[in-house]
């Protein structure tokens, strides 16, 4: 029997997957170990044969797009981070420990069985239905990363050193508050975004979730926890700072579900995924292949890279002893895989993670910024509110009885306490320029005055309205493998 985790990255060489080294993989019967409960041999083997599916499929795509005879970009983007692969030669592997390490400390949300079963259905799984929701978790959980632990952490799991034993302490908890249970610290367990999309959506549990489903679920369940990260969400590619300021600044998830195109993502929008990935603000974005949900975290040339929740482990049980790093082992992932961007499902949400003014203010400044250097941006920000009309109109209204209070459509949560403050004035402040430095994608225009009806602008009317390709709707993801 191969495992799943046992099976490496197809190389984007030619060569054959090289099988991963011990100190870069932990094999699936020892994740599985690490767990009471022992993966079963249907999910071994459904594991197993969709991998080599994956392979083969990816395999085959980049043969026909004669990516196998290119050589990979040099350089590459991690939330963010950059990473200059020049001088990484080494064949054997296709990226250098420390970017594996750094790939290693994303969390990694994906199928889970053997959990109690979901409340008013039979449901001890969600393999087959929840890979977008496991890829908004995935999402989500590196805002909460970013927000506790910062971008650049690392942690000894076997320190006795105050300092490693408190950043030990906020990822397990980090990581907790995605258990599959109804424990109140399981704030985004698949048991409550089953139930709120029930709610909110009307779906039953099993069925499937698109990309603004899952969003308005993330948004409503942070709402629900009174968690210290406020989600905002829209479907406009407008940010209405107004309502994100409403009151005393709070750290923020910016989601912004987009359809970038009919049946693939328009090519237009390519520099701009890229880039959205390099700003020090992203927290990835919730996508994938068409029919099939991922998240993606970096960028490598013309290639994504990304977080497969198509795996299915058995639900990790809530202890209060302290986690050991066997014992999470199945929420990270050592083996990075890419996908072309010409092969994504245009339907996906970008996440932006602010901690403070200052960086919502910076976010908007390297957006605008893009777009002035003709990058066709699918984020703008306004200093007003969310028009009236659109928060009557919205059925999110309906999260007010199980939120903190918000009024709109994609209002900020609100606490109550101090004096009013004018969000208006508040949101003006997000208009300082900030140094801004951003490297310029490959092939980028040089010339400023490209037009807005060429292919390096968003498409405009005669009126000079912004044509969006359409809004993400759920019914865009029908099957889910």
């Amino acid at each position: 029997m191969v495992f799943v985790s046992d099976v490496a990255e197809p190389r984007q060489d030619g060569e054959l997957p090289a099988k991963v080294t011990a100190n870069t993989s932990v094999s699936a019967n020892e994740q599985a170990s690490a767990h009471p409960a022992a993966e079963s041999t249907a999910d071994m083997v459904v594991n197993t044969l969709r991998e080599w599916y994956v392979l083969a499929s990816d395999s085959i795509a980049s043969l026909l797009d004669g990516r196998f005879l290119q050589q990979p970009a040099r350089d590459l983007w991690l939330l963010g981070k950059h990473y200059d692969l020049t001088e990484h030669t080494d064949s054997a592997t296709a990226y250098p420990q420390h970017v594996i390490d750094d790939f290693t400390r994303l969390i990694w949300c994906t199928y889970r069985s053997q959990y109690a079963p979901i409340a008013q259905s039979q449901f001890t799984t969600d393999a087959g239905w929840g890979c977008m929701l496991r890829a908004g978790q995935t999402l989500m959980a590196q805002a909460l990363q970013l927000h506790a632990l910062g971008r650049d952490w690392t942690f000894s799991w076997t320190s006795s050193d105050s300092e490693q034993v408190k950043r030990r302490q906020l990822y397990t908890k980090v990581v907790g508050e995605f258990f599959d249970d109804y424990d109140p610290r399981s704030s985004f367990s698949i048991q409550r975004m089953a139930a709120l999309g029930q709610q909110f959506e009307g779906k039953d549990i099993g069925e499937w979730f698109g990309p603004y489903g899952t969003a308005r679920i993330l948004r409503g369940l942070a709402r629900q926890a009174n968690h210290d990260v406020t989600v905002y969400t829209t479907t406009d590619g407008v940010v209405y700072l107004a309502d994100v300021c409403a009151q005393e600044f709070r750290p923020t998830l910016i989601l912004v579900a987009s359809m970038l195109g009919i049946d693939r993502v328009n090519p237009v929008y390519y520099a701009f995924i890229q880039a959205s990935l390099m700003l020090p603000q992203s927290a990835g974005i919730a996508g994938g292949r068409p029919s099939s949900a991922l998240y993606f975290a970096g960028v490598q040339g013309d290639e994504l890279l990304y977080l497969d929740p198509h795996t299915t482990r058995p639900a990790v049980t809530r202890t209060e002893k302290e986690y050991s790093q066997s014992d999470l082992a199945t929420y990270s992932c050592p083996t990075p895989r890419r996908i072309a961007m010409s092969r994504l499902d245009p339907c996906m949400v970008f996440g932006y993670y602010c901690a403070t003014l200052e960086s919502l203010v910076d976010l908007r400044s390297r957006i605008e910024l893009l777009a002035d250097d003709g990058v066709t941006a699918i984020v703008s920000f306004d200093n007003g509110h969310a028009p009236e009309s659109a928060i009557a109109g919205s059925s999110e209204s309906s999260e007010s009885s199980e939120s903190s209070g918000s009024s709109g459509s994609v209002r900020a949560s609100e606490s109550t306490g101090s004096e009013p403050i004018d969000s208006k004035a508040r949101a003006d402040d997000c208009r300082v320029s900030t140094p801004v430095l951003l490297t310029k994608l490959p092939n980028d225009s040089d010339n400023d005055d490209a037009s807005c009806n060429s292919n390096t602008g968003r498409p405009k009317s005669e009126s000079g309205e912004i044509i969006l390709e359409g809004e993400c709707s759920d019914e865009e993801w029908v099957t889910d493998l």
